[in-house]
């Protein structure tokens, strides 16, 4: 097979980086242009000197044909694949730049005779509901506004597609503040039998890379992949934590996190539709796709800022 390269969103980002990180491990021969803001942050020389199969470029998603510009000056390679994720929240985006960016690099990506396209999306209660329901949260209708457009637009193109569909990170439990609120408000919105889905955001990337090195294979070809690896009610979330790390779990003041879910409407909606409705992840399926999928007590061992090996 010639080489083929890659164009990765949101490179040095939880997700993009996951995916670099997993199309290396593969040791295929895609070749990769890791797209970031600013190719001279640390993040970026960082993520440079894991392989000389990447290329890093800067631009912006709102620019998007520029990025394909400078992704074909970087490389001689046909640009075969695109892995797609925006952000809704933070760094001066939200659900409209968004939806915008997802759906405009899906243009540029059939304008440019990508062949095979990834969207990172969300759950949205299983795989019949994430088909059919937006949901009440606005940055999960924006996803899946972008499904639709990408559904519809390559329809009838020579562009296949896997649409991703991850639930809550297990990275979100950081050993900062943000830790602590995700846990805090856990404990505060949802009742004790409620269980939520979690995924490792390095198996979103081992995923995302089976989908590049397997395009045609049945479970990746124009299919939508939910995706999580645990589900837990909050006492068996503190209780593994507590047990794997010998420490209390990470929590701050009620009202703190109560006043933060105010400001961030997104938050707080997004808690109560996990309250409400909650995600629908076929986990028994996903394992044995993947036999090595991470469980939370997995990724505290092996991820976490609480590792042990």
């Amino acid at each position: 097979m010639s080489t083929r390269a890659i164009l990765v969103t949101g490179a040095t980002g939880k997700q993009g980086s996951a995916v670099i990180d997993a199309l290396i491990k593969a040791n295929t021969n895609l070749e990769i242009i890791a797209l970031t803001r600013n190719a001279q942050s640390p993040s970026a020389k960082k993520l440079q000197q894991k392989s000389p199969k990447i290329n890093i470029i800067t631009g912006n998603l709102d620019a998007i044909n520029d990025v394909f510009q400078r992704a074909k000056e970087v490389t001689r390679a046909p640009i075969w694949g695109v892995f797609s994720v925006q952000i809704a929240i933070g760094d001066g985006q939200n659900v409209q730049s968004e939806e915008r960016q997802g759906k405009a690099l899906v243009d540029a990506a059939l304008s440019n005779g990508v062949s095979h396209f990834v969207y990172s999306s969300v759950d949205r209660g299983g795989a019949t509901a994430s088909n059919t329901t937006p949901t009440y949260v606005p940055h999960f209708a924006s996803k899946y506004n972008v499904e639709q457009h990408l559904f519809n637009k390559a329809k009838g193109s020579d562009m296949t597609w896997t649409v991703l569909r991850p639930v809550a990170f297990l990275d979100n439990l950081t050993a900062d503040f943000f830790g602590k609120h995700f846990s805090t408000t856990w404990q505060m919105m949802l009742a004790k039998d409620k269980k939520l889905q979690m995924v490792a955001t390095s198996d979103i990337g081992w995923f995302a890379a089976e989908a590049f090195v397997k395009p045609e294979a049945k479970e990746y070809r124009n299919e939508s992949i939910s995706l999580a690896g645990d589900e837990l009610t909050f006492g068996e979330f503190k209780t593994i934590f507590e047990r794997k790390t010998g420490q209390k779990l990470p929590t701050t003041f009620r009202l703190v996190s109560m006043f933060i879910n105010w400001m961030v409407k997104e938050l707080g909606t997004m808690w109560r539709w996990f309250r409400d409705v909650g995600y629908g992840t076929d986990i028994a399926r996903l394992r044995a796709m993947n036999p090595a999928l991470k469980d939370f007590a997995t990724w505290l061992e092996t991820e976490s800022a609480w590792k042990t090996r």
